[in-house]
């Protein structure tokens, strides 16, 4: 007990902090040492509401999240809700402009104008949008899929004329050099062996793609099975996941 009595009492008096006193310096946060690495968790907490600057692995923002706050809530968000959140910035991002959906109508519109001008004996043509334009499941990028109905000109019935492939294949050609011969379109390609004949084409102003079927029905079928389960069975949802997994595929 006597030795250890000596050793304490020779101890250096500045072997030890002090915490008695302290400055008005030393009340705030302390901060990191010289060259110690900082965490994200650190960044997270001064700044929870932060725009992106970069992601995580270095390379530039998606446009989706540029000069938006970061995703979810707190400095320890809920993984599931960032991905809801970034679908959902995403699909904003990709959705088509009132003015962009206008355009696209004014294609379909023009076609059918380009139709009525073509005065075919004993047919009424009438255009009918189906696929992604007509649901509104469409990328910036996707062309419009229409049909051609060849009616009768007194009642909605297919003309005779055109109800078969082989009536169909040689008319696919005289519409073709139609479109082209009165400038509705740059390109124009028939495809008479599909399953469904179509013609492929781009109209001239708008530069969006046109695909043209005759008497292909069905397509608008489908159309209306998808626009119920989009608008009534899944509303908001189906539409999200289609439209992201359609971007990546």
């Amino acid at each position: 007990m006597a030795a250890a009595d000596t050793a304490y009492k020779e101890r250096p008096a500045d072997d030890f902090i002090g915490f008695e006193a302290s400055s008005s310096e030393d009340e705030g946060e302390i901060a990191p040492a010289a060259g110690a690495k900082r965490s994200h968790s650190d960044d997270e907490r001064e700044t929870p509401t932060a725009a992106y600057q970069k992601c995580y692995n270095g390379q530039p923002v998606p446009p989706w999240l540029s000069g938006l706050p970061r995703l979810g809530q707190g400095t320890h968000p809920d993984i599931n809700t960032m991905i809801n959140e970034e679908v959902t910035k995403f699909v904003a991002h990709i959705s088509p402009t009132p003015e962009e959906h206008q355009m696209r109508a004014w294609v379909v519109q023009r076609l059918q104008r380009v139709l009525d001008e073509w005065q075919l004996p004993r047919v009424r043509p009438v255009v009918r949008c189906f696929g992604s334009f007509d649901t509104q499941l469409y990328l910036p990028t996707s062309d419009i899929d229409v049909t051609l109905m060849l009616y009768e000109t007194d009642r909605d019935h297919v003309s005779p004329q055109y109800e078969s492939r082989e009536q169909i294949r040689p008319f696919l050609y005289k519409l073709a050099r139609q479109l082209k011969q009165c400038g509705f379109c740059v390109g124009c390609e028939v495809i008479p062996n599909a399953r469904v004949q179509i013609i492929k084409t781009t109209e001239a102003v708008s530069g969006i793609a046109v695909d043209i079927s005759i008497n292909a029905d069905s397509g608008m079928q489908s159309a209306r099975v998808q626009r119920s389960f989009s608008q009534n069975v899944y509303p908001g949802a189906l539409r999200a996941l289609v439209l992201a997994i359609k971007q990546f595929l």
